[in-house]
């Protein structure tokens, strides 16, 4: 559906040439929520942008339901940009039209009358859950259903490709999960290919199919999400999952680790479980199967949208045989498991 391929994007700024794209391919394939995430700077709303030539790339190729479209004219470009709605950050309603008049405006701008925009724009209203606010202006609106309005008007024109420039990051946390709950709604309903950037991974990690992570105008990891989330290659991907992932070492442990074995000390490991392991007892087999005491430091379960995963970091205290073994079994179970340090005996990680 769309193909970026060696992307490259330079800008002349005072102190010489910028690169906010340095050789950026991607496959987007139709029908798919596709995230692209990094902080502030890292070239993803210029990435975005180049999609729909908002901004013209430097170099390299955008190819777009078959379209090149580097190669069409100006009057072919703007017959493109109609397959593609884009939603932005800050909304950028009209304030003197009301909810209607602004879902109506690109196609009062293509000339349709009057009475065809009203018939294609009122079942929008009552698919973004705003059929009862037609004839109110954005003024009297929260942001959510600004968004909304916003989302209903890139719709208007029928595309086939959604573009997501930073959606939800004025929202609130509820009213965020209410919006991307409507885009994946959206895109089942109506099988739009999305393509949604953003700076926070509890967006990717909700609705998302597939996410690149970019980081100073290069891709550093790309791949389906549930691989990028339980599996980050790249040291970009690990710091924006620990923001939604509590496995955190405590820092009073920290302070007592050791990298090297500990004569008589404990072992301090983090378990990653994904999928159906998540219900596997392991820790009742460790303690049933070998002697040892096993203390859980920390832990949570949660979803990456319909499977679940989790993570415990657990201290085992025993005899140096029976920690190696039990560490031998658990490796060769169905989950990740990661030796974090060494700790003496009584530097137990509650306290």
């Amino acid at each position: 559906m769309i193909t970026l391929s060696n992307l490259q994007k330079v800008y002349q700024g005072e102190s010489g040439a910028v690169n906010a794209l340095d050789n950026v391919s991607l496959e987007i394939e139709q029908g798919e929520i596709f995230g692209i995430i990094g902080k502030s700077g890292a070239g993803k709303s210029t990435l975005i942008r180049c999609i729909n030539l908002l901004e013209r790339p430097t170099a390299g190729s955008v190819v777009v339901d078959g379209q090149d479209m580097l190669a069409l004219s100006e009057a072919e470009l703007r017959d493109a940009r109609k397959s593609m709605g884009m939603i932005f950050q800050h909304f950028n309603l009209l304030s003197s039209r009301t909810v209607l008049e602004n879902v109506c405006f690109p196609l009062e701008i293509a000339g349709i009358n009057q009475a065809e925009r009203e018939r294609k724009v009122l079942p929008l209203l009552e698919l973004v859950g705003l059929a009862d606010k037609r004839d109110v202006y954005p003024a009297q609106l929260s942001g959510g259903q600004k968004q909304r309005v916003g989302i209903a008007r890139a719709l208007a024109s029928q595309p086939k490709v959604l573009l997501c420039d930073e959606a939800t990051s004025a929202l609130d946390p509820q009213t965020t999960e209410s919006i991307l709950a409507l885009l994946k709604d959206i895109n089942k309903k109506l099988g739009l290919t999305i393509v949604l950037i953003t700076h926070e991974m509890h967006v990717i990690k909700a609705i998302c199919d597939k996410v690149a992570v970019i980081e100073g105008g290069h891709l550093v990891e790309t791949g389906k999400v549930y691989d990028v989330f339980t599996n980050p290659q790249s040291t970009t991907a690990q710091d924006f999952i620990k923001a939604v992932v509590n496995n955190k070492v405590p820092d009073s442990l920290v302070e007592a680790l050791s990298a090297a074995p500990i004569a008589g000390g404990n072992l301090v490991l983090r378990l990653s479980f994904f999928g159906e392991t998540t219900n596997e007892p392991f820790i009742a087999g460790l303690i049933r199967r070998f002697a040892i005491d096993v203390n859980i430091i920390s832990g949570n379960i949660d979803h990456l949208q319909d499977i679940p995963y989790g993570t415990l970091l657990i201290e085992l205290s025993g005899t140096d045989e029976a920690i190696q073994n039990a560490l031998n079994y658990l490796k060769v179970q169905d989950l990740k498991t990661e030796v974090i340090g060494y700790v003496a005996r009584h530097a137990h990680a509650a306290n």
